[in-house]
């Protein structure tokens, strides 16, 4: 039942319609700024606001843009972000878990690391990390939100922008959905000294677009001769779009470690045989029954239980990554490349 507004109150459209705000806009603002804006009145089942609220809203508006603006004045200083791809040709290698703790590890390093959840079928980060995400990737169609709001605070500080299905591919967008994406992607570029892309399974458009957007793409693998052919096929996809950016390689679920450097050995030299491309394994992670413990609990492994080997191993992943890494600005933004890509110019 829709109430009639009571005299000298305003329903939530007519709100709407005097300050030219969405609904999504206005709840955001109650939720963050509450302490600036006058209580709704409760009637029935519904909420009435005061005239006043109309001046309070506006300015609500002008304090979270400032806000938003000397925000983006900062991350303008630190430059863009350094974007790695994390990928599989196949499901269930546990790259999504390797991906979050990835973060977790490179943030204890020193890096402010950013996890982008870009599974557009079964997005499973915030899971994982154990929090209820207020927006998702989702929203960067479907409201004008400003970048740094889409990101969600994980475990340990790292940010996380969760992920939604339905989200469209950057290839097969619509002009203006494609704008809109990547000017939000661009602009979460500039929140984090790191940004790592957990992509989709297998070889989709989706996974490609991500793919082709990154700095680095890091392939995790296992010994499984099925994680190996899958994984070939899609590199075989990479190269045929020339992508010629730095390749790496994880083993996971690993029984012990000539066992990860043979599964290492053997995709590199198909990488290197058939297609002529460079592929460096930067290390392991063995198997570890922590892993599902820290699962069950919605618990990140490296914050379950430090000092489990999967941990460790995971650690010396992120070391082998940062390794030569600088903290000068990176000048170059990962999205705009690819954007500047689709519409068919050079990078």
């Amino acid at each position: 039942m829709t109430w009639p507004a009571m005299s000298g109150f305003l329903t939530i459209e007519e709100l709407m319609y005097r300050t030219g705000l969405e609904e999504s806009l206005i709840r955001f603002y109650e939720s963050e700024y509450a302490q600036y804006l006058p209580e709704p009145v409760l009637r029935g089942d519904g909420l009435f606001f005061d005239e006043a609220a109309v001046d309070a809203f506006l300015k609500v508006h002008e304090i979270h843009h400032r806000r938003q603006a000397e925000a983006d004045g900062e991350a303008e200083s630190r430059g863009y972000a350094r974007v790695i791809a994390v990928t599989s040709g196949k499901g269930g290698v546990g790259k999504s878990n390797l991906a979050l703790n990835l973060a977790i590890a490179c943030q204890r390093l020193g890096r402010m690391a950013l996890v982008l959840d870009a599974d557009l079928g079964m997005a499973n980060i915030h899971l994982l990390a154990g929090i209820q995400p207020a927006y998702s990737l989702k929203d960067l169609t479907t409201n004008d939100l400003p970048p740094g709001e889409l990101i969600n605070q994980g475990p340990e500080g790292i940010g996380i922008v969760a992920g939604g299905s339905g989200v469209v591919a950057l290839a097969d967008s619509t002009p203006e959905e494609r704008r809109r994406l990547l000017a939000a992607l661009e602009g979460m570029e500039r929140h984090a000294d790191l940004i790592i892309v957990d992509t989709g399974a297998g070889m989709g458009a989706g996974v490609r677009d991500f793919l082709l957007a990154a700095d680095e793409v890091l392939f995790v693998l296992t010994p499984d001769i099925t994680s190996l052919a899958d994984a070939y096929g899609l590199l075989k996809a990479l190269c045929a779009r020339d992508f010629s950016r730095p390749l790496y390689s994880v083993v996971n679920m690993a029984s012990n470690l000539r066992q990860a450097a043979e599964v290492a050995r053997r995709f590199s030299n198909c990488g290197q045989q058939f297609l002529g491309v460079s592929i460096a394994n930067i290390g392991y992670i063995l198997k570890d029954s922590a892993v599902g413990a820290a699962i069950a609990r919605r618990t990140p492994y490296l914050v379950f239980d430090p000092t489990a080997k999967v941990s460790r191993n995971t650690i010396a992943v992120a070391q082998a990554l940062l390794a030569g890494d600088h903290d000068r600005p990176r000048l170059n933004s990962a999205f705009k490349r690819y954007q500047n890509m689709i519409r068919g110019r050079c990078p």
